[in-house]
């Protein structure tokens, strides 16, 4: 597996598992932006990405309702 595919699923991981928060209610979409912080404060990328694209699922998704 190459470098490419690591970060790449490294950042699927962070948005399945921030997803399911979200869906399930664990996580509010207001309380997102604590976590975008704590990612860039420890310069995690991957997560930051992964967030991002789970945010953007979940309001697909909202949207759709």
């Amino acid at each position: 597996m190459s470098v490419d595919e690591k970060y790449h699923d490294l950042i699927e991981e962070y948005k399945n598992d921030i997803l399911l928060s979200l869906r399930l209610g664990v996580l509010q979409v207001n309380e997102l932006k604590y976590l975008l912080e704590h990612f860039k404060n420890e310069e995690n990328y991957e997560g930051c990405q992964g967030l991002a694209n789970a945010y953007a699922e979940f309001k697909d998704e909202l949207d759709g309702y």
